[in-house]
């Protein structure tokens, strides 16, 4: 994402040079001026919200590998009875929980608290 940040801020230097000395009307450079700071403003967004979501993955991970449950649902998730799986953020069963053998608990239904 900051490489999108990144070819934004290029663009809007590429565009007030150009501007600069071009015929473009200025209704256009307007529109293209709104349209880079609609592109900023979404890449912004996007960045705090992916900020977020990796922050609270960190203290549910965190948590887990403390011995803590952690609520998906309508389950309780404890390492003594499921294993953390880092490529896909999911909880499966272990071998001691024969009862929920074959569930993948996505990490983004947990909680930390009841």
């Amino acid at each position: 994402m900051q490489i999108l940040l990144f070819l934004a801020v290029g663009f809007l230097v590429v565009f007030f040079i150009y501007a600069k000395k071009s015929t473009l009307s200025k209704k256009v450079k307007v529109a293209l001026l709104v349209v880079l700071a609609c592109v900023i403003g979404l890449a912004w967004w996007y960045e705090v919200q992916t900020e977020s979501n990796s922050e609270h993955n960190r203290l549910l991970i965190s948590a887990f590998k403390q011995g803590k449950t952690l609520y998906c649902g309508d389950k309780e998730i404890s390492a003594t009875t499921f294993v953390f799986v880092s490529g896909t953020l999911s909880f499966i069963a272990n071998d001691k929980n024969q009862n929920d053998k074959g569930v993948v608990i996505d990490m983004a239904t947990c909680r930390l608290e009841h």
